[in-house]
């Protein structure tokens, strides 16, 4: 589907709910003419649980009718209303040592109990290094949160730790606006067991300062992998020890990029494909680092040039395009550029013929034992992919004082984008926003067998073989495609029956 097939089917859906706002603004004012109450509604009855998650995708959106279309999104949306009960919450997610990320979890949880009065919600700190060792412990004495993030969706599931929100997910009209992609992938024997939370776009990180001691122009913001490729080769000078690229992951960005159906290993939701663009991508790498296009230096060298068998070189500036995620901007800004004495621009991933963007997804699952599995999915919206959740959490990096956004909304939302394009006047990170608009996510977290084949990789070297060239990706593809189903097939044949 293309930009403006989107644009025009979203510009029907809000005339649509404009209608029947309309229509129902007329019958509660013909209600109210016959004697209803005018009293105002308790958080939890129909139109006030809905009317404060109720997202709009046209942003500027001023007309008259839009407090009655908010209070319709119940009715539309098929969602059982909220209880009037007095309950307590249980939450969980991780990334609370990045600056501003308390802040913005505590914004999230306020304004969703602000909302929703009668419900108490508990944060449960988790051990971020330890984190399926604690929700392990959590699980055995019956008190895992009624929302928290997981590392591994399939673990989570072969745990009988996560809920089926498939119909959550079918009835809640402000789903739909998490990207495609992300679901598409993410379904299990055609269920869905998580949402995703935040992304981490992939990134091109732009040592301008290299690019003007080689005389060498910057890149335009709508560049592609053909022109990244010539790029680096003129910006590798190994003579000085500076590099064209570093970070050499073209086999988990390149099935996006070249592929309308697939992510990491060619995982489309149903099977995995080593296909020839993997071939590809990891022929590209062992070409760059054999003809140091790309820092993949010796422990030796990089005592000789930097004083330490150890050391990073693009943390010093030796790497004129390094490829990372939007996490690691705050590094760069900080320790990087005084290491180093490098300024650096943010681009785009370099475009492929697909025109997808690749991002690190992180998934959260409701548990399966709440006891309030309605209330917890509006938790889980009002925490992680809902407007409310990404504009809280913008406010939460206001009041810690971060400059630039590293968790990335999941959801296709002119409101939320413009705050996040407006966070910053930087042109190049409005560039990279921009490009947000077809996203693919990483899929180890959700795709069933992932595991099993690492270790089985593992196990018999073959990553190890691949890098010290004793076998070509040709020869070893279909063996891995057939290898990765096999995983595939016999996690679905052992997955819990619900």
């Amino acid at each position: 589907m293309n930009a403006l097939q989107i644009l025009l089917e979203e510009d029907i859906y809000m005339k649509t709910k404009k209608i029947l706002a309309a229509l129902l603004t007329l019958s509660l004012m013909l209600s109210m003419l016959t004697g209803c109450s005018g009293s105002k509604k308790e958080a939890g009855t129909d139109t006030d649980s809905t009317a404060v998650t109720e997202t709009s995708s046209d942003a500027n959106d001023t007309s008259g009718d839009a407090d009655a279309t908010e209070n319709t999104a119940t009715e539309e949306s098929g969602l059982a209303p909220m209880t009037t009960d007095e309950i307590t919450l249980t939450y969980a997610c991780w990334g609370l040592g990045e600056k501003g990320e308390i802040e913005a979890k505590n914004k999230q949880i306020e304004a969703f109990m602000e909302a929703y009065p009668n419900i108490t919600v508990e944060f449960v700190t988790i051990d971020q290094a330890t984190w399926n060792d604690g929700l392990t412990s959590l699980a055995a004495t019956g008190s895992l949160p009624d929302v928290f993030w997981t590392f591994s969706v399939t673990d989570s599931i072969m745990n009988e730790w996560a809920l089926d929100v498939t119909d959550f997910y079918a009835n809640d009209p402000d789903a739909k606006e998490v990207y495609p992609s992300m679901i598409d992938n993410s379904r299990i024997n055609g269920k869905l067991y998580s949402m995703p939370t935040v992304m981490f776009p992939y990134l091109t990180f732009v040592n301008k300062t290299l690019f003007e001691k080689y005389n060498e122009p910057l890149p335009s913001y709508d560049w592609t992998i053909e022109d990244f490729k010539e790029i680096a080769t003129r910006m590798s000078h190994p003579e000085d020890f500076n590099f064209g690229t570093s970070n050499p992951n073209y086999p988990d960005y390149f099935p996006a990029q070249y592929s309308a159906t697939q992510s990491m290993r060619g995982w489309d939701g149903s099977n995995y494909a080593f296909d020839q663009t993997w071939i590809d991508a990891l022929n590209m790498k062992y070409d760059f680092i054999d003809n140091d296009i790309v820092e993949w230096e010796s422990a030796e060298d990089k005592l000789k040039w930097l004083g330490d068998e150890g050391a990073w070189p693009p943390g010093f500036g030796r790497s004129a395009m390094h490829f990372d995620w939007t996490w690691t901007i705050a590094y760069f800004e900080d320790a990087v550029k005084q290491q180093s004495g490098c300024e650096f621009l943010y681009y785009p991933q370099p475009a492929g013929p697909s025109g997808r963007q690749m991002a690190v997804v992180d998934y959260g699952v409701i548990s399966a034992t709440t006891e309030h599995p309605r209330e917890a999915w509006e938790l889980q919206k009002w925490t992680s992919w809902g407007e409310e959740a990404c504009l809280n959490r913008l406010e939460g990096y206001k009041e810690a004082g971060v400059s630039i956004v590293s968790r990335m909304p999941v959801i296709n939302n002119t409101k939320v984008w413009d705050a996040v394009s407006s966070y910053t006047d930087r042109e190049d990170i409005k560039a990279v926003y921009a490009k947000l608009t077809d996203i693919v996510p990483t899929v180890g977290s959700v795709a069933p067998g992932w595991g099993q084949f690492d270790t089985w990789m593992n196990e018999n070297g073959i990553w190890a073989q691949l890098d010290a060239r004793e076998i070509t990706p040709a020869e070893i593809a279909d063996t891995l495609t057939e290898k990765a189903n096999e995983f595939k097939d016999e996690w679905l044949a052992n997955m819990p029956q619900n």
